[in-house]
């Protein structure tokens, strides 16, 4: 993800998104079901969820259809890039 994108991405930290594909690391746990109420909540949440649940195939899903899906590469470099701004005002 170049700069720009991440930047684009970054501006939409506010807007509702969704998070599937989060499975739990524990013995015999149910999968989580997460709920987040913005993109940067989510971006949060799928950076630090090492070692509670394996993010391989998780999916953020922005509110806004003409945003991209992220994957966890992605909301990890995001997270990196951005930090706890993610979740500031």
């Amino acid at each position: 993800m170049d700069r720009p994108t991440m930047a684009s991405v970054f501006r939409m930290r506010h807007a509702p998104a969704t998070v599937s594909g989060v499975r739990s690391t524990g013995q015999g746990q149910a999968d989580p079901i997460i709920r987040v109420r913005s993109l940067g909540e989510a971006i949060r949440f799928v950076a630090n969820a090492f070692p509670n649940y394996d993010i391989s195939a998780v999916a953020i899903i922005p509110g806004d259809p003409s945003a991209p899906r992220l994957g966890s590469l992605e909301a990890k470099a995001l997270w990196r890039e951005y930090g706890e701004h993610w979740t500031l005002e």
